[in-house]
């Protein structure tokens, strides 16, 4: 059935068959389903769902993201070359990031650290003993493109691949099918509903927290820590009524509850401080997250002159007009107001409640013996810490590799003596380039 043909039956109201097996369902209608825009679509006729007010189903309709035909009226037909996620980066460039959409973002976003894992392969391969430095150009991309092994890269391919933007949401079993999906990774605020009531997933330009923290949970276990969640031993103690302790994530790993960062319990989430490029990149590859950010710690807390000058030449000051506008689109970094009293205060994103931004103690903070001190050095109340720590893998046994959802021989298992939260260990970190080289005074965190 051509489009035309499609077309004239319906201006003649005539049932048209949306199922093409013994279970016909008919559609009857007068009324071509169309976007405001005018744009025949007729997946509307079916799909009700609506994923939020700028990507509404009759702003957008359904082909603009999810492909497919939009003229058909029989169900196999309209759902050839369909994505159910089109925020997938193979898929990206084609729904995302078509013309009129969101087309420099997904160029960062495939060049990025959360996509590529550059940073974590190449350290993994230098101290493997495989690289000679840690700045490598291997990818997730190029692993899975050229097959690319090694002891180390199996090993990332095993215990690390879980955890980047181009894995197929789904590909994996259990909690591990939530990861992934490139930009609906972060940009998903629910999950679709269960039974019959399938709901349409949210889409968000504030990223809730609970997204990264999918993430974000090993290694340094950020995400946890930020939160005052301290992994245990995985005893499953102290018991409650002779029961495991009912502090448990999502993968069966124990923790306790602990002091939180203080900007979390001033009710502040990732996306307040990490910016938009420091989390989807720029476009040019980077080695590692340093070469990635965009402010710091000073960024908020200094003196008001200074702060007030520095949101002025970045375009981040908005200027008091009696109240605290909440109304005002927030900027790409982050968004710095001057509200009642002439207060300097940071939005937050999510809660849209202005926080104080305090400036360092006088004669405290950047100042003689404490120049080279990283504000982390002092204020860091407690991180985890591994002991003795180390893999062992068994290349007689299968293991899932996360980058291709194949089980293939060579099986990790890691191990520790021990993990304890306690005061941050001090170092020293070399910064600057050549002839410009500092030393700055850091916590370490094993992982």
């Amino acid at each position: 059935m051509g489009p035309l043909f499609l077309i004239i039956l319906l201006f003649m109201g005539i049932s048209l068959p949306i199922h093409g097996y013994a279970a016909t369902q008919y559609l009857t209608t007068t009324e071509i389903p169309k976007t405001f825009s005018g744009q025949v679509d007729m997946c509307l006729a079916c799909h009700f769902e609506e994923p939020d007010k700028a990507h509404g189903r009759r702003v957008l309709g359904c082909f603009e993201c999810h492909l497919g035909n939009p003229l058909s009226g029989i169900k196999e037909t309209a759902h050839q070359g369909m994505v159910k996620n089109p925020g997938e980066l193979f898929v990206a460039p084609k729904t995302c990031g078509q013309t009129g959409c969101h087309v420099n973002e997904v160029n960062w976003v495939k060049n990025s650290l959360m996509a590529t894992n550059r940073g974590i392969i190449s350290t993994l391969r230098y101290y493997w003993g495989e690289a000679t430095d840690q700045n490598e150009n291997i990818t997730t991309w190029l692993i899975r493109q050229k097959g690319l092994d090694s002891p180390a890269i199996d090993y990332f391919r095993k215990m690390c691949g879980s955890c980047h933007l181009g894995l197929e949401k789904g590909l994996l079993p259990d909690f591990l099918s939530q990861k992934g999906g490139g930009c609906t990774a972060c940009h998903n605020s629910s999950l679709e509903g269960v039974g019959k009531e399938k709901k349409h997933a949210q889409i968000t330009k504030f990223v809730p927290m609970k997204n990264c923290v999918k993430c974000h949970n090993r290694s340094g276990r950020i995400g946890l820590s930020y939160q005052g969640m301290y992994e245990t031993e995985g005893y499953g103690t102290p018991f409650i009524e002779a029961e495991l302790a009912p502090y448990q994530l999502e993968d069966g790993r124990f923790y306790l509850p602990m002091r939180p960062d203080v900007h979390h319990s001033k009710g502040l989430i990732c996306i307040d401080c990490h910016t938009q490029k420091e989390v989807m990149g720029d476009g040019h590859m980077k080695a590692h997250i340093e070469e990635q950010l965009e402010i710091e710690c000073t960024t908020c807390h200094q003196n008001r002159k200074a702060l007030v000058d520095l949101a002025k030449r970045d375009g981040l000051l908005h200027p008091y007009s009696g109240k605290a506008d909440t109304s005002k689109k927030p900027l790409s970094k982050i968004d710095i107001r001057e509200i009642e009293n002439g207060r300097i205060v940071l939005m937050g994103k999510a809660d849209k409640k202005p926080h104080p931004l305090r400036p360092p103690k006088p004669g405290q903070c950047n100042t003689g013996v404490h120049s080279r001190l990283s504000c982390q050095a002092c204020h860091a109340t407690w991180v985890p810490q591994c002991y003795g720590c180390h893999v062992r893998a068994d290349k007689s046994e299968k293991q899932l590799d996360k980058l291709n959802g194949q089980m293939t021989f060579g099986n990790w298992t890691e191990f520790r003596s021990f993990i304890r939260y306690e005061r941050p260990v001090l170092g020293v970190r070399q910064v600057g380039g050549p002839g410009k080289e500092s030393s700055k005074i850091v916590i370490l965190v094993p992982g």
